[in-house]
């Protein structure tokens, strides 16, 4: 077997209608060649579309699972401190105890190198004048297929490498170019990746289109996804003043006047970035309810919860009183989960994840803000207490930098829970920082192996210039 778990055939690609150009509308009709599959504006936007459609799924194929898929998120919750999986993970995500032969894993990969290729096509065409459009509106396309490919990469580096050290020579495969054959490509160093992930996100935020339905990229969700990006390479400055920025857009993005608005309304002021969830399609994100069969509350995360009144311990046996506000919000519902309440069919589709929201950004300012050189903890205490006062409970004080980075830690878990596994990748961000010792915390993190997921066996075998995480 070659390369065929990263390479995508130009018949798949080409299998699009140009007769729409709704986000909507990506139901195969007309195999096209290469050299006609854009011949215009609509019929790139129509390959754009296919490109965006990639983020909500299938997973139902089986051939790919984006990251955001609740099969993926309810795990990665569970590896951390969130959520603990209520019954056993045959994957081994959930006790660190992943194995190369995973089926979960090897279509997480192709399914983010699906997205890649895709937008490698497209880049290429656009900017080789396919679209005939002038110069503004072709970096307009090329910055939303930029963003997909730049978060592609990002989702890939911090599944499969190890993002945290930017020294680190174990990257993944950077893709700039179409596969059009079988072939090999070397791993790329970290360091390699984010240069390629900024410049990709930087276009998009430089030259994206501004006042955009949610579920579309903007100039400001790129530069939200750049912001997230620079913290976790460490890059606190500029992490901080793109977060800063993004929060005081002009573009329509605020925090929602209460939690629960977020999840009633699916692309409302707080969503920066939701895939679209039009018709119900079955193993689509979109369909998903993230029932609370699936992960229940973890100790660490009931404890947490229970705290957050003052009181510790008066925490109801129906998750009703005693707890946040957000914690109550979900697990007194013994139905399902309120942040996703389009689980049947009905007007206006399923739900969606959203993959970027403003309350996210006041969280990644306020770590961004008191790690940076030069910071002030005053600055990152007040955009971590607009998050407590907008849900409800009393603001922290200021003690000590430690104390402050993990009570940010905890919030986002208080904050984001059952949404995209984001609690995961901070465990193992404030590990490798120094912040907790993640071993201690989950017994099975037996070494700093199990903090990133092996590179499936299929893609090894295929690649021989693919080397396996240690």
């Amino acid at each position: 077997m070659k390369f065929t778990y990263i390479k995508i055939s130009l018949v798949v690609v080409a299998l699009l209608s140009l007769n729409s150009c709704n986000i909507d509308d990506v139901v195969p009709q007309n195999a096209l060649e290469e050299s006609n599959v854009i011949r215009d504006e609509a019929s790139a936007i129509t390959l754009l579309n296919r490109i965006y459609t990639t983020y909500r799924g299938p997973a139902g194929s089986g051939l790919r699972v984006p990251l955001l898929h609740p099969t993926v998120t309810s795990r990665l919750s569970a590896a951390g401190q969130e959520l603990q999986y209520v019954r056993p993970d045959s994957e081994g995500v959930a006790d660190h105890n992943i194995l190369p032969s995973s089926n979960l894993i090897l279509t997480i990969y192709r399914s983010e190198y699906y997205t890649i290729n895709n937008t490698n096509f497209f880049i290429e065409l656009v900017e080789n004048g396919a679209a005939n459009v002038d110069d503004t509106r072709k970096n307009e396309l090329l910055a939303e297929a930029r963003f997909f490919r730049g978060y592609s990469h990002f989702n890939l580096l911090r599944v499969f490498g190890q993002f945290y050290d930017t020294n680190s020579e174990f990257g993944i495969v950077g893709s700039t170019t179409p596969y059009r054959e079988n072939e090999t490509r070397p791993r790329n160093t970290v360091q390699e990746n984010y240069d390629l992930i900024i410049s990709d996100l930087q276009f998009a935020a430089d030259n994206g289109r501004t006042n955009r339905e949610h579920f579309y990229i903007s100039a400001t969700a790129a530069r939200a996804a750049l912001a997230k990006v620079q913290l976790y390479m460490g890059d606190y400055t500029n992490a901080a003043a793109n977060a800063l920025s993004v929060i005081n857009n002009t573009d329509g993005y605020a925090l929602a006047t209460s939690y629960g608005d977020i999840f009633n309304t699916k692309y409302g002021p707080e969503t920066i970035f939701a895939p679209f969830a039009g018709d119900i399609v079955e193993g689509e994100i979109s369909i998903s309810s993230h029932l609370n069969s699936v992960a229940s509350p973890s100790t660490y995360f009931r404890i947490l919860a229970d705290d957050q009144d003052g009181v510790p311990g008066d925490g109801s046996f129906d998750n009703t009183t005693g707890y946040d506000p957000r914690y109550s919000f979900v697990f007194s519902d013994p139905a399902g989960n309120p942040k996703y309440p389009f689980a049947v069919r009905q007007a206006g589709g399923g739900n969606t994840v959203n993959m970027l929201r403003m309350a996210e950004m006041y969280l990644i300012y306020a770590e961004a803000e008191a790690r940076r050189s030069g910071g002030v903890l005053a600055d990152a205490l007040d955009k971590l207490n607009d998050i407590r006062n907008r849900a409800g409970v009393p603001p922290k004080m200021l003690s000590d930098k430690a104390t402050l980075l993990e009570d940010i830690r905890n919030e986002k878990i208080l904050e984001l829970f059952k949404e995209t596994g984001e609690s995961w990748f901070d465990f193992v961000r404030y590990d490798r920082l120094g912040d907790i010792d993640a071993a201690a915390l989950r017994p099975t993190i037996t070494n700093p192996g199990k903090l990133i997921f092996p590179i499936p066996q299929s893609a090894l075998a295929g690649n021989n210039a693919l080397v396996p995480n240690p």
